[in-house]
């Protein structure tokens, strides 16, 4: 249940943004997470939700773009895509990654364990003059 804490952690530091622009509320983010991290999507949503909820921005969007998982092959050399299989992801064992050119699973991961705020849409606060 590791959803709860990256979303407490994202939701933190979108709040802090928003309070640094006199937001008075979130309306909407847009994330980016990489494959390998074994998120729920689903989960992690409903958590930044119910924290965005009981600060004071009820009715928050969250969108989600998965990043594919990227290797480099230590043999062959090459770089590919590799990202969990359906249904085959067991959050207690280590991901059997493998190059997609060889077959090798003596691989180097290159990303998809990204989590990152791409966009925060805010609603104003009162102009104080």
């Amino acid at each position: 249940m590791h959803e709860l804490s990256i979303a407490s952690q994202i939701w933190k530091s979108v709040a802090r943004a928003a309070a640094e622009h006199k937001a008075s509320r979130v309306q909407a983010v847009t994330l980016e997470i990489g494959a390998l991290n074994l998120l729920e999507e689903e989960q992690l949503t409903f958590w930044i939700k119910m924290l965005a909820e009981r600060e004071g921005s009820p009715g928050l969007a969250v969108k989600v773009t998965l990043l594919p998982g990227r290797v480099r092959c230590l043999d062959c050399g090459r770089e590919s895509e590799a990202s969990p299989a359906a249904g085959e992801v067991d959050h207690f064992l280590p991901l059997d990654l493998r190059c997609a050119n060889c077959g090798s699973a003596n691989v180097r991961p290159e990303g998809g364990y990204e989590i990152r705020v791409v966009s925060a849409e805010i609603e104003p606060g009162a102009q104080h003059e």
